[in-house]
Order: structure tokens, then C-alpha cells, then sequence
């Protein structure tokens, strides 16, 4: 099940689309994957149990029960609506339930390494549905778009298409549905593929080359500097500090010349949008004036208006879990320091403030804590898995698939944090998905993993 769901969530917007069935059936089809993840779970469950096999510890279990338990009290403190509530922290939820499955699963080396090949594969066919896209033109764009249709549940409507707002000149999707979740998920294909690098080879260098230019074609600038990121983490790991500063020297200076070249401070910020910008000109874009004007109604905004608002009215527990009435509870706050009347619309786009107004201070550590405790435990995994591989001949296998697994969340957590300043990375399907399925094979991969206490249930 889990080797079906790596390769089919990439894929589903465009297999569902072809299926003759109606726009109802199409929406409800959308739960499938989400549904199989729950009764896979729910029978490994039921096994371990009968069993009486222990369920293993994870480094974030306490800090994913105190998230959760914070997300409680903040839907019964502040009165939230239950649908609405459930509704909002759903995305995220699916997933830490494929953590756990994962966690608890017993995958061998061979099958962890296929899981990752499978990564790779829906990679390498997303880049040639880019290629399609991006020299096909609109007859190509328009065969890879998915059904445009709309979902009410529980009265709260979801829209199945691409981007709200249109789509960038010259920009590729694959077949993720959506510009930016193409360019994350893409990203994640990065990692995995720098984590099987040993030695800085031409063609290695080639196909990080063509990764980072495809992810550059969404059109993403989040995800075209998370890119950055993650080739940065990968030379730390494998290079030292010394080597990476060097690399990040030159970087900045190139990167500097090409801002004062292509794109002077003074100009004005092109919307990619309205008007055809080069690769170039939409990344150093946003260091113009004009854009930062604009950033300030929009993430920038969020950061000095949300931040302080949250903190002086309601710090520990936020303004409750459900969106639409945390969002008028900040319009209406006694003290507010907003930009602007706040929407739903782009609400979440600084998924770290939305943390910190849904479930205040409280939530936010805790949702922190998860990041800090993957990071933590991946180094000193990688660690030991270094020492292991230098002093046991015999195990320099399983320790380089350690090592591999090992920096690939290393990596992740360190761009999924700097992502979650400008969308909500993780509630993405092409992103969320496999960030998690990660994570669980962190785990799995590690044999000496501590276990709870086990407990049997006779059926």
C-alpha cells in the first residue's frame, strides 16, 4: 500500500480527471488515498495489539501530543465550530498518521531503498511532463490541467483546480495540479537525489542542474531559493562548514551581481502573472522596492500585523481552530495591529503566524518542538551512522542508507521550515505526503529504535 501511494499522490489530479464518473464522485475520490492511509494504519493497530508487538518511540511523540492537546483546548476555550475546527487541522493529521505507519512498519533496506527509487521515478517523470508543457504550448498545458470542480462539505467548499489566481507565464506543473506544489515537491526529488551524491562528479552536478532549473520553471520563488537551501545543507554535511562558507560567499556574490544587473532596486516588481519575466528577473524581483510595498499587505504583512495582534490579545491558546471564525475574531480584536482587513484568501501563506493564531504561543511551540526534536534526531543518527560505517566493515551498507535517509531529513526539515514562511507546505498533498513518508522511514531505518512497553488484546 505505501509503495502504491508514493507513486499514485503525484499522479492523482491526473489519473482522476480521466475517470467517467461525475464531478461528485470525482471530488469524493480525492479522500481515497487519504482513506487507505487510515485503514492501513488502523490494521497495523489491530496486528500489534493482537500480537502484543510494541509500538516504537519516536523523538516527536510528546511533542505531537502536546500539539494536538493544544489544539483541543483551544477549539473548546474559545468555542470554535467542531466542523470548521476538524476541517482546518485535517491536512496536517493524515499525515502524522503515515508517519506512524511508517514508523511502526517493518521495512527492510532493500525496501526503503525502493521507496526512495520511487521518489525518483515520479521525479523523473515530472520533469518530462515540464518538458511537454514548457515546448508544447497551450494544447499540452491545457491536456495536463485537472477537472475544474468544487466540493462542499459540512458547508465549507474546496475548489479542485489550478491556482485561483491563474498561472505564471512559462511556468510547468506536472501533474501535481498546481504550480507551487509541483516546485516543493520537486524540491523534495532534490534532496533525495543529492542524498545518493558521494562525490561532486560532472554528471551528478548535470542532473542537480537540470532539478533546480525545472524547479526554477514553476515559477516559484519560495521554491527556487529553498532549492538553494537544500544544495547548501547537502555540502555542509558532506564538506564542513569551511567549504560551505566559501560556497555561500561565492553564491551571495554572483547572486549580487546578477540583482544589480537584471534588476536595480529601483525598478519596478513585474507580476510573472500579467507579463512574461525571465527566470532571473523573477527571482531577484523581489528585492525591488515595489515588491516589498507589496509584500507588506501580503507575508510581510502577517509577520508585524498577526504576530502582535495574536500576542497582546489572546497569546496562550490563540483565537481557536477553526479559520473562518479565527479570522473575524482578528478583524474585531480590541487591540489590533493588522495592514489590512483580514480575508480568507492567503490567510495561511505564513503558515508559522497561522500556527500562532489558531493556537497561540502554546500550539506554535509545540509545532516547533516537531521540527526541532526530526532535526535532532536525524544529526545524531547521521552521527552515529558515520561512526558505525568507519569501524564495522560489515555494516557500511546499511550505515550509507542510514546516512542517506539521515541527511535526506535533514535537509527537509530545514527547507519545510523556511517554506512554512510562505505557504503551507506541509497541507500540500505533493508535499505533505511525502515529507512525512519520510520522516517514518527515519525511523524505520533505525534498528536500535526503543520501544513502549507492549500491550496484548485478545480479539
Amino acid at each position: 500500500m505505501i509503495y502504491f501511494l508514493t507513486g499514485y499522490v503525484a499522479f492523482e489530479e491526473f489519473i482522476l480527471k480521466f475517470l467517467p464518473v461525475s464531478d461528485t464522485v470525482y471530488s469524493y475520490l480525492r479522500f481515497v488515498s487519504e482513506i487507505l492511509i487510515y485503514v492501513a494504519f488502523g490494521k497495523l493497530v489491530i496486528h500489534k495489539l493482537h500480537r502484543g508487538i510494541p509500538f516504537v518511540k519516536t523523538a516527536i511523540d510528546l511533542p505531537v501530543i502536546g500539539f494536538y492537546t493544544v489544539v483541543l483546548l483551544s477549539i473548546v476555550v474559545n468555542n470554535s465550530p467542531l466542523m470548521g475546527s476538524l476541517y482546518n487541522v485535517r491536512p496536517m493529521a493524515r499525515y502524522i498518521v503515515l508517519f506512524y505507519l511508517v514508523a511502526n512498519s517493518t521495512l527492510s533496506e532493500r525496501r526503503i531503498t525502493t521507496l526512495l527509487r520511487i521518489i525518483l521515478g515520479v521525479g523523473i517523470f515530472q520533469i518530462t511532463v515540464g518538458v511537454i508543457q514548457w515546448l508544447g504550448g497551450p494544447d499540452a498545458f491545457d491536456f495536463f490541467l485537472p477537472r475544474e470542480t468544487t466540493l462542499t462539505i459540512g458547508g465549507f467548499g474546496k475548489e479542485y483546480r489550478l491556482l485561483e489566481l491563474g498561472r505564471e507565464i512559462g511556468s510547468v506543473y506536472g501533474t501535481l495540479g498546481d504550480t507551487v506544489i509541483y516546485g516543493v515537491f520537486m524540491i523534495l526529488v532534490l534532496v533525495v537525489y543529492l542524498s545518493r551524491i558521494r562525490q561532486l562528479e560532472y554528471l551528478n552536478l548535470l542532473g542537480a542542474a537540470i532539478l533546480f532549473f525545472f524547479i526554477a520553471r514553476s515559477y516559484s520563488r519560495a521554491a527556487t531559493f529553498s532549492a538553494l537551501l537544500a544544495g547548501g545543507a547537502w555540502y555542509y554535511f558532506h564538506y564542513g562548514w569551511k567549504k560551505t562558507l566559501q560556497l555561500a560567499g561565492a553564491t551571495v556574490l554572483v547572486f549580487g551581481l546578477l540583482l544589480a544587473v537584471v534588476n536595480p532596486f529601483n525598478l519596478e516588481y513585474i507580476n510573472p502573472r500579467k507579463a512574461r519575466v525571465g527566470l532571473v528577473g523573477n527571482v531577484t524581483g523581489v528585492f525591488s522596492g515595489s515588491y516589498v510595498r507589496i509584500a507588506q499587505k501580503q507575508r510581510l504583512g502577517a509577520l508585524i500585523g498577526n504576530v502582535p495582534t495574536v500576542l497582546v490579545n489572546r497569546p496562550i491558546l490563540g483565537y481557536g481552530a477553526d479559520q473562518n471564525s479565527a479570522i473575524a475574531g482578528l478583524n474585531m480584536s480590541q487591540r489590533s495591529f493588522l495592514l489590512k482587513v483580514l480575508s480568507k484568501e492567503g490567510f495561511k501563506d505564513v503558515y508559522w503566524v497561522a500556527m500562532l493564531c489558531f493556537y497561540g504561543v502554546l500550539g506554535l511551540g509545540f509545532f516547533a518542538m516537531i521540527f526541532y526534536r526530526l532535526f535532532r534526531y536525524a544529526f545524531s543518527l547521521y552521527q552515529r551512522s558515520v561512526a558505525t560505517s568507519s569501524l564495522i566493515e560489515r555494516n557500511i551498507l546499511i550505515s550509507r542508507l542510514t546516512q542517506r535517509i539521515s541527511i535526506i531529513m535533514l535537509c527537509l526539515v530545514a527547507i519545510t521550515v523556511f517554506l512554512l514562511f510562505f505557504n503551507r507546505t506541509l497541507e500540500f498533498r505533493g508535499y505533505g505526503f511525502y515529507f512525512w513518508l519520510c520522516a517514518g522511514l527515519l525511523f524505520a531505518s533505525d534498528r536500535a529504535l526503543p520501544t513502549y512497553r507492549p500491550l496484548k488484546i485478545t480479539l
